[in-house]
């Protein structure tokens, strides 16, 4: 027998999610069995799985140690890379969440390729070996930069999950686009996803596998560089959906530049002109609301990613001193 107290990080989650994190190699069916017949109990008492747990709580598994080391012990992993730049990457960190500005280039989860990824590298810096792993909590695309927000405790990863879900965070986007486009605007639609392509498409009316999608952007300053006229919009989400930016702009005839997905001819050949290599669309600002409890703390503080060198310095082409938005607060500040 063995018996594990749990830690303040871990508390919040179910005894079954814990058990699953604690033994990664023991099955559901051998844990509910386990649970059934008392050999695995909360604090001295039978248990079904559902029951929520806090620091302090005993959780015992009368198992033996042999096989409690075999179920702790998980399949041989691929070895972890350096990241020696990760620090840098930190804008804010409590002990329950971390916001790190995420450079373009680096995938926000894994994937089949194998290439480093921005929870990779969160595991690698912060993982303290316990049975709760930080994860991040949403992602951006591949070749988007800017800010991404990630769990270290259990209570941290479900409330932000639950601020996503609701869409209770505002969330700001600066982006560089094809043309002059108007004051501001709002847009709406459909997208409808290609899964096998990793691609979507727009339609304006609602269709089979269609979902609604608003977009609205203010203009900041449109100049022109090497022939090439462009705006840099500032951009607020009211849904979220892959690829949407990118999928709107492109549908009102303003793609992102540097966008090789949903690109058009003109917009290809100014990026050309322009050196642009990737699509230019950076996270630049989270707002918490106003949140009660344990996360108090974080309500209405704004968190922003400054723009990153490539983005910048194609926005100092322009001859009127493109420079992006400016803000006079700090991270963190309400």
């Amino acid at each position: 027998m063995q018996e594990f107290i749990i830690q303040k990080e871990e508390a919040g989650q179910t005894v079954m999610k814990y058990l699953a994190r604690l033994l990664p190699e023991a099955s559901m069916g051998l844990l509910r069995k386990s649970m059934r017949k008392k050999n695995i109990v909360l604090n001295g008492k039978k248990i079904e799985g559902r029951e929520k747990i806090a620091a302090g709580d005993s959780v015992k598994v009368w198992f033996s140690d042999e096989t409690i080391e075999k179920f702790r012990q998980k399949k041989e992993e691929s070895p972890k890379r350096d990241y020696p730049d990760f620090e840098a990457w930190v804008l804010y960190e409590d002990e329950n969440i971390v916001i790190l500005n995420k450079p373009a280039g680096l995938l926000s989860q894994g994937d089949t390729s194998g290439a480093p990824s921005l929870n990779e590298a969160l595991l690698a810096a912060r993982e303290s070996g316990g049975s709760v792993k930080p994860s991040i909590c949403h992602r951006l695309d591949r070749n988007t930069s800017g800010l991404v927000m990630a769990g270290k405790t259990v209570r941290g990863l479900q409330e932000m999950n639950a601020l996503i879900k609701a869409r209770a965070l505002t969330k700001v986007y600066q982006a560089l686009v094809y043309g002059k486009t108007p004051p501001s605007g709002i847009l709406k639609g459909y997208l409808v996803k290609d899964h096998e392509r990793n691609q979507v498409r727009y339609t304006p009316c609602a269709e089979p596998g269609a979902l609604p999608i608003e977009t609205h952007y203010e203009t900041l300053v449109t100049t022109t560089a090497h022939g090439c006229t462009f705006s840099l919009v500032r951009v607020r989400l009211v849904t979220g959906r892959s690829h949407q930016i990118r999928l709107h702009f492109s549908s009102i005839g303003h793609p992102l530049l540097g966008d090789r997905k949903y690109g058009s001819r003109a917009s290809l050949a100014a990026s050309e002109a322009l050196h642009i290599r990737r699509q230019l669309l950076h996270a630049a600002s989270l707002t918490f609301p106003a949140l009660t409890d344990d996360f108090a703390y974080l309500s209405g503080k704004m968190f922003t990613a400054p723009l990153p060198a490539d983005f910048a310095s194609v926005c100092h082409l322009g001859r009127h001193g493109l420079t992006g938005e400016k803000s006079g607060k700090r991270n963190g500040e309400g």
